[in-house]
């Protein structure tokens, strides 16, 4: 059995690469043996990993040495997010990474653009999880277009309803939410600000927590909001989350995929999302505003809350192409690639 070992920043809960991993490895333990190896944060994933046997380590406690004898007993290396993809780089074992976002803030730096071009010939294979990834990686970094490869990111669709959320009808409350770190990156700010122009019975809700979390709720008292926009912090349980709401919201500057918004459609509920690349490849030009634009998204929450036809039909649509984007597509395609590596 060929024996695969992930490497990656951390395990937290709230993260799309981790929960990318959790899903992949439940799905393909039988076909691999994995190990994970985390290089800073913290593994919030435990009882997920112990329950399918599957090892992970820390970089503390293994040592720079201890983790390269590691990933050098492996047949392939997948290595995630910077710098873990630098350690990655030390291994004599076939190595492959994935690139999770559009835009990383190191390469604005036209040295940085220049080593990486040079350093990542040494990856065997370059997965990008979304076209919009692999055209502004390409056009960051000078490698072969050859070694670069699409592989979408899926969900684990048995984990959600799969139901579209029927209109509230009898509710007075209308609950708006997103799923996500509190990062300059997710556009905290509009959701925040559309608020003034919706009545009293709308409320905002905000899963997961960040930098700039205390930036926002002063934000939210600045505008009298206090009672309205709800910070829920670190969510467990997501899925409880989700259907709690009435309409989901992803206001992003960027975005590498939209796992979170297939997550929310899986959950049957409607969804808005901001026009950039990553978001509006897994949601149509009807549910996507420009970023940025409070008036737009305002009129689109505002038709949702006013014609159940509407709301009924955007919640159908939801379910509909959540169903495009399952983990076990992805699964597939990882194992495909991890096999012909060893070939």
């Amino acid at each position: 059995m060929l024996k695969i070992i992930h490497i990656t920043n951390d395990l937290q809960r709230l993260g799309g690469v981790q929960r990318l991993l959790v899903d992949l490895v439940s799905l393909q333990k039988d076909e691999f043996l994995f190990e994970i190896i985390i290089t800073r944060g913290e593994n919030e994933y435990i009882q997920e990993f112990a329950s399918i046997g599957v090892e992970v380590f820390h970089l503390r406690d293994l040592g720079l040495t201890g983790v390269i004898k590691h990933l050098n007993n492996a047949d392939v290396v997948h290595a995630h997010l910077f710098p873990s993809i630098y350690i990655a780089m030390l291994t004599t074992t076939p190595t492959l990474i994935t690139e999770h976002n559009p835009h990383y803030r190191r390469r604005d730096y036209p040295f940085v653009k220049l080593i990486e071009s040079f350093l990542f010939k040494k990856f065997i294979r370059i997965l990008c999880i979304s076209q919009g990834v692999r055209v502004s990686f390409l056009s960051a970094i000078k490698v072969n277009p050859a070694m670069t490869q699409i592989v979408p990111n899926g969900v684990d669709l048995a984990r959600f309803p799969l139901v579209p959320k029927p209109y509230p009808k009898n509710k007075i409350l209308f609950k708006l939410g997103m799923v996500g770190r509190l990062v300059a990156q997710k556009d905290i700010v509009t959701l925040i600000k559309i608020m003034p122009y919706l009545d009293n019975n709308f409320e905002l809700h905000l899963a997961g927590d960040g930098c700039l979390r205390q930036r926002f709720e002063l934000l939210s008292n600045r505008l009298n909001l206090h009672q309205r926009v709800i910070f829920h912090g670190q969510v467990n349980d997501v899925n409880k989350f989700l259907l709690s709401l009435d309409v989901y919201i992803q206001s992003s500057f960027e975005e590498g995929f939209g796992l979170a918004v297939v997550e929310a459609m899986a959950s049957g509920l409607p969804c808005l999302a901001s026009n950039v690349n990553g978001l509006n490849g897994v949601i149509d030009f009807e549910y996507l505003f420009e970023v940025g634009d409070i008036q737009c998204l305002v009129g689109k929450i505002n038709d949702f809350r006013n014609s159940v036809q509407l709301y009924d039909r955007a919640a159908r649509y939801s379910v509909v192409q959540a169903r495009k984007f399952s983990i076990e597509k992805s699964a597939q395609i990882h194992s495909s690639i991890y096999k012909n590596i060893c070939m």
